[in-house]
């Protein structure tokens, strides 16, 4: 990491910090017309790609403390997209899952996602998309250890 001069590392927090701030932005945008923000986005597309999970690990995954996120689930669960199911096996555990029109929504929020990631990578051939990403994975797996 010698490489980086001092004024760079300065900048390289900041253009993190404003790429996830353009990236919710855009969710939001998109999102809008399907009745969700970017941060309820988070919880439905993470429901969507791994059925039903705790409440804990929303809140691990969307980096919201437990308050807040029960009150994002309150409002997803007001707007019928998601319901809070007690665990059979551990009845202290509650597991969110998606409701019939929360699955209906998945299409849709699909397509809003890749339209919101072609805006974001538009001018990135698709070796400079992939080593984007793989350089993001590497960053979260740095800050693992």
């Amino acid at each position: 990491m010698a490489a980086f001069e001092e004024s760079n590392n300065e900048q390289f927090g900041y253009l993190i910090s404003q790429a996830r701030n353009a990236l919710f932005a855009a969710l939001d945008k998109e999102m809008l017309p399907l009745g969700l923000t970017a941060s309820q986005f988070v919880v439905v597309i993470s429901a969507m790609r791994h059925g039903a999970r705790t409440v804990n690990e929303f809140c691990q995954l969307a980096g919201i403390e437990p308050g807040p996120m029960s009150r994002l689930l309150d409002r997803l669960e007001a707007k019928g997209i998601v319901r809070r199911v007690r665990d059979l096996e551990d009845r202290r555990q509650v597991n969110v899952a998606l409701t019939d029109k929360g699955v209906a929504l998945c299409p849709h929020i699909n397509a809003a996602l890749h339209k919101v990631y072609a805006q974001l990578l538009n001018g990135f051939s698709e070796q400079e998309a992939l080593a984007f990403k793989h350089a993001l994975e590497r960053i979260l797996l740095n800050a693992k250890q």
